[in-house]
């Protein structure tokens, strides 16, 4: 059915009455990728849904939370709007609660958790706007949580987190005054000057310039070039990546304990890194141990250094616009898939951080990202569905993992505005590879991985490994006395 990017269509009820006309808007090519399926048929995957779990010592009230709902994000059409067939069809007049906002009675966090377990396979009814909130209640005693689901058609994570800005308070200020982006995603008036190099100038030299063209082009062929990952113990044997991995429905989330970010600035400071770099070398050496103390891994053990193919995909968020005044209108899905080679061979804490440092510094060259992003460009506008969920099928099974890392406020947040202050929020999302999502907040990182129990039968001494990690990347990268 060809339309318009705003086509009224008569809707009728049951009793034959006619409805108000729906507004019926095409979505970007990329929405409609992810809305149409993202994956090869053959992997028998899930639709592309972002879970979010939050935890509160009190959860707000439930009519505060949707007026407030209704009053900032109902209006924009990918919260009102149902998914059809690559467009956006606007069906409901009013935002109805009882569907959207729903209650689950429990009696622990516990029982949080095992409820989450289920809940993340969910797929969301097209006959209604693809996103709903459950309040997850417990007794005083116990914390309480919500669990939010979006389809990914309608935003990325950044995208969501800067929509949500009108439901955010904090004690003073701007929530996004809070929250550690870089220049580029935030508004001109709340971005900082470009820090001068120590001789004064702007940061760039010749050297860099003549590695324009190459950057470039690594970016541009990245599908290309890539190798499946080496098999470990902890991804699935070569012949089940080729030519990509099959879903078998099997997932389990499991919280990492919360580090404290005054830890990771003082890894960060010792080594003139950022606080990425710091995560990514702690996952890395986490990952490690647990090859050689838990699964045994013969690749992994001992202290020879050995080349290992082993990578993770990352999520690169790009610039949108974002109008203070209308900070739905950011919703997009406006990211990069990048490839990160992680240095799972090198046995020393210090060596490996040192390595994860190099390998980021490289994906941030501009030219590398400007290749990606032609590339990207080209697949979603340009070619065939079934060539992009082709490509993108055989790229993430030569991965073991995918990490997301979300910022969000410093401080205390407030949510919605008047409401309850948050304690603690997941991202929860079962992938086709292991997902770890990584989200810092109020002077705390709040981690998780997602995955299959087959490959990650102890995932509790994972999350333990990866405590044991910041401390020996503090202590291994300490300047001598």
């Amino acid at each position: 059915m060809s339309s318009s990017p705003h086509t009224k269509l008569p809707q009728e009820s049951a009793d034959g009455v006619k409805a108000a006309p729906s507004i019926r808007r095409k979505m970007s090519g990329m929405g409609a990728s992810l809305s149409e399926g993202t994956w090869h048929v053959d992997m028998e995957m899930l639709e592309p849904t972002i879970n979010c779990i939050a935890f509160f010592k009190k959860l707000p009230s439930q009519q505060l939370l949707a007026d407030e709902v209704e009053k900032h994000l109902w209006p924009c059409c990918r919260f009102n709007s149902c998914i059809d067939r690559g467009h956006w069809e606007s069906r409901h007049d009013k935002m109805d609660r009882a569907y959207h906002f729903r209650e689950v009675r429990l009696n622990s966090e516990e029982e949080i958790v095992e409820w989450t377990q289920k809940a993340m396979f969910e797929v969301l009814h097209k006959s209604y706007p693809v996103w709903k909130c459950t309040y997850l209640t417990t007794p005083d005693a116990h914390r309480s949580a919500m669990f939010w689901q979006f389809h990914h058609s309608i935003g990325d994570g950044l995208g969501l987190l800067l929509a949500f800005l009108p439901l955010m308070e904090i004690k003073e200020g701007n929530p996004l005054m809070k929250i550690p982006l870089p220049g580029a995603l935030l508004p001109k008036e709340f971005r900082k000057p470009p820090a001068a190099d120590a001789k004064g100038g702007g940061g760039g030299g010749c050297c860099k310039c003549a590695m324009t063209p190459a950057n470039f082009c690594k970016g541009l062929l990245l599908p290309a070039t890539l190798k499946h990952d080496t098999e470990l113990t902890f991804n699935e044997p070569l012949v089940a990546r080729t030519p990509f991995l099959k879903f078998n429905g099997d997932r389990v989330f499991t919280r990492f304990p919360n580090i404290p970010m005054s830890k990771i600035k003082v890894i960060k400071d010792q080594n003139q890194c950022s606080v990425n770099d710091v995560l990514m070398a702690a996952l890395t050496g986490a990952l490690r141990r647990y090859g050689a103390d838990v699964r045994k891994d013969p690749l992994l053990v001992g202290d020879v250094k050995k080349k290992i193919e082993f990578k993770s995909m990352v999520m690169i968020a790009l610039p949108r616009k974002l109008d203070p005044s209308d900070y739905a209108g950011s919703l997009a899905n406006k990211v990069l898939f990048a490839s990160c080679g992680l240095p799972i061979g090198e046995p020393t804490p210090a060596g490996r951080l040192e390595e994860t440092i190099a390998g980021f510094n490289n994906m941030k060259s501009k030219p590398f990202i400007a290749g990606m992003v032609g590339l990207t460009n080209f697949v979603s506008s340009v070619a065939p569905s079934d060539v992009l969920r082709k490509l993108a099928s055989e790229t993430f099974s030569k991965h073991t993992l995918l990490v997301t890392n979300v910022p969000c406020t410093s401080v205390p947040l407030t949510i919605p505005k008047g409401g309850e202050c948050l304690d603690e929020i997941h991202m929860v999302f079962p992938n086709i590879i292991s997902q770890v999502s990584i989200i810092t907040y109020n002077g705390f990182v709040n981690a998780n991985i997602v995955a299959d129990p087959k490959l990650f039968p102890e995932p509790a001494k994972l999350a333990k490994l990866w405590m044991d990690e910041f401390d020996a990347l503090a202590r291994d990268t300490a300047p001598a006395e």
